[in-house]
């Protein structure tokens, strides 16, 4: 096995939710990767003489690449074959969370009770006397908006009735409700999908009322001197281009004292293909170095700041300028989950707690309807229908060692033969890394400012992994209403799979960062 730089010589294990390396050396950790991590897998066959030998070639989406040498070329083809069906999971059910069991009880239980949404509200001033937000219980039963978390809060002086016509007038019904409110001067995060304006220019009487009364609250901290911000995380021509399809923007002429601001953050599509620009530039990379010219042609650095720079406009806004911020983007679950979370990183040192910070992904990922399982991959359509590609590669270049790519010595024509398989996931174009880009985000601001943080990098990089790795119940579903209807055997969620928050509060020391100042 070659993992970066490093060799290892022994055994191969597919087993039923993991694929396992035992190296001979007894020195070496065992690696365990969940199949459900694994993006693609590459056999090639090299011909060199007589000799041949058949590299398995593994793409994580943790960022994980590695390479088996297999000598046999059954057991190539075997592994090869199995691999196939294991990546490809079609049941839910089939996830390892259903499997796994901890070696050692979990000495933290109360990770599926974690996330309260009154307390947490509470926390942030809802319910205190002269409090301008009230509870809504019109989502009980996820008929208002599939999509949306159960509990949800308005502005008091909106009644349910306003918010029953509102609902239309938003993109999967999903109206502008609080996120977050700035205990310093009670400014609010709100966010909501697109308004469906279309071309004829549709207006909702409601829909302005309910913007306008969020903009009313605590007015008497209200800057005369700055408009309240509506953040619409695409480009204009993107938000003009949805028109066509009966969406579109808001007309600030209609929402009173409010300024509109598009950030031009792009889109699913173009995150996934800079990703994957990413992982390639790093599998290549014979030295372990990435120049700096190779990761900006990927373009995944300049989408880190574009989120970074809309995040700060919002922060700015809300503390600085004594105004509130309206987020949305198309759907309101992808680009405006990270605008929030990000600048309710930076507004607030509680969601830079470990525990706060878990509180925040379940509040405005999890609660808010990211799409986790589709986002992520997790499901394959049909194990028998997969993505395989092959693609022959002539005249290889070998020196007379047997080297592979070397220009510079004799040479013998030979024939690779790549055979390749990914994950057909249900959806593929709904695959896309919003989450893993909202935690390097987040890794950015931790690396310059490393005492305000709690937790370490690791732990960052420990929940990008498990985000995929299915090894817990947390993200292996699009919504919260998804997580509440869910049975197996009888069951609901938390009592046949574990919380992923159990395990990082179970094994908290391992997260703790040495540097934090709280």
């Amino acid at each position: 096995m070659k993992k970066g730089r490093k060799v290892f010589k022994g055994t191969l294990y597919l087993m039923t939710h993991h694929l396992l390396f035992n190296s001979d050396n007894s020195n070496e950790q065992e690696l365990w990767i969940a199949y459900s991590t694994i993006q693609s897998v590459d056999l090639k066959t090299y011909i060199n003489n007589e000799d041949a030998e058949y590299e398995l070639h593994i793409s994580c989406k943790n960022f994980l690449y590695i390479q088996f040498t297999i000598f046999s070329e059954k057991i190539a083809y075997d592994v090869f074959e199995s691999l196939k069906k294991l990546i490809n999971i079609t049941s839910v059910e089939s996830h390892y969370a259903f499997f796994y069991k901890p070696i050692k009880d979990f000495t933290s239980t109360n990770g599926w009770s974690l996330y309260d949404p009154i307390k947490e509200y509470k926390r942030l001033g809802v319910g205190e006397p002269g409090n301008e937000w009230r509870i809504t219980a019109v989502n009980k039963n996820y008929t208002f908006s599939r999509t949306y978390p159960q509990k949800l809060f308005v502005p008091a002086s909106i009644t349910d009735n306003v918010l029953n016509y509102a609902v239309k007038f938003r993109s999967k019904g999903r109206i502008p409700v609080l996120s977050y409110i700035h205990r310093k001067n009670g400014m609010s995060i709100t966010r909501s999908s697109q308004p469906m304006v279309g071309i004829k220019q549709n207006r909702s009487m409601q829909d302005e009322k309910l913007v306008e009364e969020i903009f009313a609250t605590s007015s008497k901290n209200k800057s005369p001197n700055f408009k309240n911000l509506i953040v619409d995380a695409r480009s204009s021509t993107n938000a003009m281009a949805n028109i066509a399809m009966g969406a579109g923007y808001e007309n600030v002429e209609h929402y009173k004292g409010s300024r509109l601001e598009y950030l031009k953050i792009e889109n699913i599509h173009v995150v996934r293909d800079s990703l994957n620009k990413l992982i390639e530039v790093s599998r290549n990379s014979n030295s372990g170095f990435i120049s700096k010219s190779d990761i900006e042609k990927t373009g995944w650095l300049k989408h880190i700041h574009t989120l970074l720079e809309g995040s700060l406009l919002i922060i700015k806004t809300i503390d600085l300028y004594n105004s509130h911020v309206l987020v949305h983007c198309s759907d309101g679950w992808d680009r405006t989950s990270q605008l929030v979370a990000i600048s309710e990183v930076c507004l607030d040192p509680y969601y830079r707690t470990i525990e706060g910070f878990e509180v925040l992904v379940e509040k405005d990922w999890i609660s808010f309807g990211h799409k986790f399982s589709h986002r992520c991959g997790l499901l394959a359509k049909d194990a028998a229908n997969l993505n395989e590609v092959l693609t022959s590669t002539a005249s290889k270049i070998f020196n007379t060692n047997g080297n592979k790519d070397s220009a510079t010595s004799n040479t013998i024509s030979s024939t690779i033969n790549a055979v390749s398989i990914s994950k057909n996931s249900t959806l593929p174009r709904e695959t896309s890394p919003i989450f893993t880009q909202f935690l390097d985000c987040i890794y950015q601001l931790w690396i310059q400012n490393p005492t305000q943080f709690e937790f370490n990098d690791d732990f960052l990089v420990q929940l990008n992994t498990h985000v995929y790795s299915s090894q817990f119940g947390t993200f292996l579903f699009n919504s919260e209403y998804e997580r509440r209807v869910f049975r197996h055997d009888g069951k609901d969620l938390s009592q046949c799979t574990y919380s992923v928050w159990d395990w990082f509060n179970s094994n908290k020391e391992d997260y703790i960062n040495p540097l934090y100042v709280p």
